[in-house]
């Protein structure tokens, strides 16, 4: 069975951003909007991690966590608390309240699913994505720039470039794959990544692919050409 993933935050950006960091993992997703949200679906769905937010209504997330581990029949329950600030005080603060560990906004998508392999250690993609080299065109809003795809799979890639488009906004990449035809993908920005000791780009998940362009892809993962 599939483990169950908990996201706490009542800024919905930031929930569907983090629902995006997990599209490609096989995990069920919960969400809540506060503390009291989050009480709740613990105890119906019963999690195995939970992310949640410091700062929110009703039930803020350092009183949310303090109830969690003062339960127990929840205080293995691993919570990894979410903060706007990294200082000092912030993070002793989750600490006081026992969570397992925190992250800071802006959130990495790269160390986001860092955190949740730790405390899933099964924590596997759906879609199974391949290293690959291969150079891309992204175009954008009458824009273009020139980047390379490394890492690629039927229903999306990475591509090491700057990103022309806001999350959840689309782009255009255009690639050709050895001994194949130029393929031209729409595609929409799911994550981006900064450059911080690894290559600064953006994660998409490929729209509306045509038949030709999904087959033509398949084929070229499974070939394990790219392997050598």
């Amino acid at each position: 069975m599939e483990p169950t993933i908990l996201l706490v935050d009542d800024v919905r950006l930031f929930l569907e951003m983090q629902k995006e960091f997990l599209a490609s993992a096989a995990v069920r997703v919960e969400t809540a909007r506060n503390g009291r949200e989050a009480l709740e679906c613990i105890g119906k769905k019963r999690p195995d991690l939970v992310f949640m937010d410091i700062e929110m209504p009703e039930m803020d997330g350092i009183e949310c966590c303090r109830t969690i581990k003062n339960d127990p029949g929840l205080a293995n329950l691993p919570v990894v608390m979410i903060t706007a600030k990294g200082d000092a005080a912030s993070q002793q603060r989750c600490r006081d309240v026992g969570c397992d560990d925190f992250l800071t906004k802006p959130l990495s998508r790269a160390m986001f699913l860092e955190t949740a392999g730790r405390f899933l250690s099964g924590l596997e993609r759906r879609t199974k994505r391949s290293t690959v080299s291969l150079p891309v065109t992204v175009r954008a809003g009458g824009s273009e720039i020139a980047g390379w795809v490394l890492n690629l799979s039927a229903g999306g890639a990475f591509v090491a470039a700057p990103c022309l488009a806001e999350v959840g906004r689309s782009v255009q990449l255009c690639f050709q794959l050895p001994g194949g035809t130029l393929q031209e993908c729409r595609a929409k920005v799911v994550w981006t990544q900064p450059a911080q000791g690894a290559s600064a780009g953006f994660g998409v998940s490929f729209l509306l692919l045509s038949d030709q362009t999904r087959s033509a892809l398949e084929q070229y993962l499974k070939s394990g050409i790219y392997e050598a």
